[in-house]
């Protein structure tokens, strides 16, 4: 099922908080921990928060690993 919102967030955000952003009309505030994951969905209204470089890559793919290159 397609999410009804995606939300990006910055690669280094460790956790996000949901209320639906429909003021009265959302849903109780929630949070979220990424934990090694690149997104997460709330339970209540289906919104997905994307980590930014995980958000171009296809679904259950491990973000690209940057290799360090000599010190200059």
């Amino acid at each position: 099922m397609q999410p009804l919102e995606i939300i990006e967030v910055d690669e280094d955000t460790g956790s996000v908080g949901c209320d639906g952003g429909g003021g009265a009309l959302g849903h109780p505030l929630v949070y979220y921990t990424f934990g090694t994951r690149g997104q997460v969905d709330c339970g209540y209204c289906g919104r997905r928060f994307v980590k930014r470089q995980a958000a171009h890559a296809p679904v259950g793919s491990a973000p690209a690993a940057t290799a360090a290159g000599p010190a200059s």
